[in-house]
């Protein structure tokens, strides 16, 4: 709503500073569209920043991503779940506001339970696609990383440690 408020006072303002400023416009008219033009400056500088402090609704977002990790997240029944996603390639991670739906967000905080029993992080598969499959989860807690590969043939001599015999001698 207040997006549109803006966006709606901008084209106002922007329109009437071009009407004002005609090539053989009178003193007031200058004055008058110097005016508007500095107003309009303020409502731009002033709606960017406070639109920099909102989270991003998903359905706006340009990029495209195979996955992301999830930082951190909180929802709000009946509105919205909010989660501040890393993508990969991107170099500062960024809030978004995904529409609420009851599943999804059993599915974010199953992920995030058993993220945190596992010691892993969540990620979210396809986070930019609305994706009409609901079968497979859009958010899950990433496998634990496999271990390192044991290195049998390094060169290195191999030793054998032999159990001691049952019987001790004194």
């Amino acid at each position: 709503m207040m997006i549109l408020t803006s966006a709606a006072a901008f084209a106002l303002l922007l329109g009437a500073f071009i009407f004002f400023v005609l090539p053989r416009g009178r003193v007031w008219q200058r004055a008058t569209s110097a005016t508007i033009f500095l107003v309009l400056i303020g409502v731009v500088y002033g709606g960017s920043i406070e639109l920099l402090s909102r989270p991003k609704p998903l359905r706006l977002e340009w990029r495209d991503a195979a996955e992301a990790k999830v930082i951190g997240a909180t929802m709000r029944e009946g509105e919205a779940i909010y989660v501040w996603l890393e993508v990969s390639g991107a170099d500062v991670p960024r809030a978004y506001a995904l529409p609420w739906d009851t599943q999804m967000a059993q599915q974010l905080q199953n992920a995030m339970q058993e993220g945190q029993a596992k010691g892993t992080e969540v990620q979210m598969s396809m986070p930019f696609e609305p994706g009409l499959d609901d079968r497979e989860p859009k958010f899950y807690a990433a496998p634990q990383p496999a271990l390192p590969d044991k290195n049998y043939s390094g060169g290195g001599t191999v030793v054998f440690h032999q159990q001691p015999s049952s019987q001790a001698r004194y």
